[in-house]
């Protein structure tokens, strides 16, 4: 469930954000989605993953999914590593 009003700060202050020890739950996924979204000044997400390097294809399928989240940003910048 999603908050009635978003915070100001992410709407117009908030520029950077990393994500350390990224797993895949969908929590994860619920808030990088709102993130993503409400972000109107984002201009860059870091997410990092504590997979194993041998989990490719489950990276893969992650960077895919959040790839595809709607951007309140135009110029935000995705980096998965």
């Amino acid at each position: 469930m999603e908050p009635h009003q978003v915070p100001k700060c992410l709407l117009s202050r908030l520029r950077t954000i990393r994500i350390d020890q990224f797993e895949c739950t969908e929590h994860e996924f619920g808030l990088i989605r709102y993130l993503l979204r409400n972000g109107k000044v984002l201009e860059r997400m870091e997410i990092c993953s504590e997979r194993e390097e041998t989990e490719w294809e489950a990276n893969v399928d992650a960077l895919m999914r959040i790839s595809s989240f709607q951007r309140g940003s135009e110029a935000c910048e995705l980096v998965f590593h």
